[in-house]
């Protein structure tokens, strides 16, 4: 998160909403056992010798006795390993457009009154039928409410079974827990463990077992968790780089890539590369780990840098074809908000912004080969959460197109948009004034967005905690939800 981030929420839930201020069957994985990996041995009780020393006494002819030692054993256990190995990781097959409607690509979103409504700019908290009023979305879609968490939604995932998940922040503090929505709208708390400003969740392909990112202390250091199939909470990693400042840069997002391996966004510790003491340095250093995309090891925590150079990744998504998008937030001032098609050892440019108007950044380090922004955004768009349409629910057109959650601070923003990768401009000029397609709009402040079972798209806004669907109509007819392998199955291909 980063200052801007706060400077909108405390706008949003204070001065934006009037009166109201804040106060599908899952298909089961396609799986089969894992591969064992013969990397990582189990430590095991193993029984060893120690030979101890014990005088007997023996006769002699001339009938005295004299000692002569003799060996007995005792058994001492000791950790050694075991050559019985771990198992491997889940990896998924790439999803397909197989089975979805054969409809043309949507036509944008209308846009809606920004007055006039049950609390002036925006309905009331429980003024559903007010806000589905306001809510517009392209003709041949249809939206509806599906919840409503209890308190403010970070990120939201659909679990093995179906359910929504999501991290929340508790009465708008940094306290945070997870949620839990099932198909009737009816929500309860996870877990009883509390979080540090918790932020991605993930769960592992082929299991139940849930990963969440946030902060080890509400100022200092940042960690990954696993919460197991029995409930049991266990840190993965605690020695992440964190934190800029109360709410901003630290842990965010987490994706499982196809290769079974967890990928994490980290923030930068500082805005634009600004030293602690300007008298002993220029510019701070940079972490290894921090302004990161990083790659997991999930067992086993290790960790590696998968690119680097991204002043705050926020969320992550993953194509059909195992591409890696990342939304990025800019400095305070303004410049940097983008969108990022990442690769492997890339560097994607922070805190080298002097191009971008922050002409007290640092100097371009031109040893350094800077990848291009995939998309470069207007100021303070913020843009947070981040999709690929895999599902099928939705027409096949749509398929492996991104979906945006843009935040505030803008007049584009407040809604979800629509790219598609094909026909995205090549020209810098007009990739300069291209503005992405709003495919929802009418919203306060949408925070996520994933794809359910059955296909449809579902938004959490994070003002009321209210969850929406959009689901694909054909005319007055309803297309029936088809399975969904937005995430792909689980195979048992081995990796490292």
């Amino acid at each position: 998160m980063t200052s801007k981030f706060l400077l909108g929420l405390l706008i949003g839930v204070f001065g934006m909403v009037g009166c109201g201020g804040p106060a599908p069957t899952a298909q089961a994985l396609q799986v089969t056992l894992p591969p064992i990996d013969q990397n990582a041995p189990i430590y095991t009780d193993t029984p060893t010798v120690t030979p101890t020393f014990t005088l007997t006494p023996t006769s002699t002819l001339t009938a005295t006795a004299t000692a002569t030692p003799t060996v007995t054993a005792t058994f001492t256990v000791t950790r050694t390993p075991s050559p019985r190995p771990t198992q491997g990781l889940w990896t998924l097959t790439p999803p397909s457009a197989q089975g979805a409607p054969q409809d043309g690509t949507p036509l944008p979103a209308p846009l809606s009154a920004t007055e006039g409504w049950s609390c002036i700019e925006f309905p009331c908290e429980d003024d559903i039928r007010g806000f589905l009023a306001r809510i517009r979305v392209p003709e041949g879609y249809e939206v509806s409410h599906i919840g409503q968490f209890p308190a403010q939604p970070l990120q939201i995932a659909y679990g093995p079974d179906g359910r929504l998940y999501a991290t929340a922040w508790i009465d708008g503090t940094q306290l945070g827990a997870i949620f839990v929505m099932d198909d009737q709208g009816r929500v309860e708390r996870y877990h009883e463990k509390t979080f540090y400003s918790p932020v991605g969740l993930a769960f592992q392909p082929g299991t139940d077992v849930l990963y969440v990112s946030g902060r080890v202390t509400p100022e200092a250091g940042g960690g990954v968790w696993r919460i197991t199939s029995e409930g049991r909470v266990e840190s993965v990693i605690d020695d992440l780089p964190c934190c800029l400042d109360v709410i901003g840069n630290q842990p965010n997002g987490l994706i499982f890539g196809q290769d079974g391996y967890l990928y994490l966004g980290v923030g930068a510790l500082t805005d634009r590369a600004e030293p602690a003491d300007p008298r002993r340095q220029q510019f701070a250093e940079l972490l290894p780990n921090e302004a990161a995309i990083l790659r997991i090891q999930p067992h086993t925590g290790a960790v590696e840098v998968f690119a680097n150079g991204i002043r705050n990744p926020y969320d992550l998504a993953i194509d059909a074809t195992g591409r890696l998008y990342v939304t990025d937030n800019g400095i305070l001032e303004g410049p940097g908000d983008r969108i990022l098609q990442v690769r492997s050892g890339g560097h994607y440019g922070f805190p080298y912004w002097r191009n971008r108007g922050c002409v007290t950044c640092p100097l371009t380090n031109f040893s350094i080969d800077i990848q291009s922004d995939w998309l470069t955004l207007p100021n303070y768009t913020l843009p947070r959460g981040i999709v690929v349409y895999t599902g099928q629910q939705f027409p096949s057109s749509v398929f492996n197109q991104v979906f945006v959650a843009f935040w505030n601070g803008t007049p584009n923003s407040q809604r979800i948009v629509r790219i598609d990768p094909q026909t995205l401009p090549t020209d810098p000029e007009a990739l300069a004034v291209y503005i992405p397609e709003p495919f929802m709009t009418g919203l306060i402040r949408p925070t996520d967005l994933t794809i359910a079972p059955d296909g449809s798209l579902v938004v959490a806004d994070f003002i009321y905690g209210h969850v929406w669907q959009v689901r694909y109509i054909a005319g007055d007819d309803r297309i029936a939800p088809t399975p969904n392998n937005s995430l792909g199955f689980a195979t048992a291909t081995p990796r490292p």
